[in-house]
Order: structure tokens, then C-alpha cells, then sequence
């Protein structure tokens, strides 16, 4: 049986994970840094705080589901090739869903 994909989403999640948790601690405080960068977010120095905080809560809970998906991925073998592209294909879902709702949150916080 083959392992890469339930290896690569449990990779990444973890990575995703330490990497939410050091941005919500520490979040970028200048719109010059890296972070959360989009339209919505460089708007205002309040628009920029909160898709900050937002932004690396999603990519936690993201994380989490990651790692869930990743034991129950050991159940359905994969080729190697397959088991890469699922995983890169959930991790792909997975970064558009934490875009998607950080924006939606940011015109919701802010009223456009």
C-alpha cells in the first residue's frame, strides 16, 4: 500500500499549522510586510489587523481538517502519482477556502 498521499496532506498540515499559529501570535502589524495581501486587506490599517487574525484562524482550522484528512486517506490506497496529485489537489481546495472566507469576513466586518 501506498502512503503519499495521507504523508503529504499530513505534511502539509502540520506545516499549515505551525505557520497559522506563529501568524495569529504574531501578525504582521505594517502593510509593507508579508501577510494576508489583497485588495480588501490593504484598504485600511483595520482592514489589514483583522484579515491578519482571520486569515491565520482559517489556515489552523484548515490545517486541522488537513491532518483529519490525511488518517482517513490510509483507508483508500493511491499510486504514488494519484496519491500526489489528490493531495496537492486538497491542499489547493483547502488555500482557495481560507481566500475565500477571510474575504467574505472582511466585507462582512467592514460593510462594503
Amino acid at each position: 500500500m501506498n502512503y503519499t498521499f495521507s504523508l503529504m496532506l499530513l505534511t502539509f498540515g502540520i506545516i499549515f499549522i505551525i505557520v497559522g499559529f506563529a501568524e495569529y501570535i504574531f501578525p504582521p502589524k505594517s502593510r509593507n510586510q508579508k501577510g494576508y495581501r489583497t485588495k480588501n486587506s490593504l484598504k485600511s490599517q483595520e482592514h489589514w489587523d483583522f484579515a491578519q487574525k482571520y486569515s491565520a484562524k482559517m489556515t489552523i482550522i484548515s490545517a486541522l481538517c488537513l491532518v483529519a484528512i490525511s488518517f482517513i486517506g490510509l483507508l483508500f490506497p493511491f499510486s504514488d502519482t494519484m496519491g500526489f496529485i489528490a493531495s496537492l489537489a486538497v491542499v489547493v481546495s483547502f488555500y482557495i477556502f481560507v481566500r475565500q472566507k477571510t474575504e467574505r469576513a472582511i466585507k462582512e466586518e467592514f460593510d462594503f
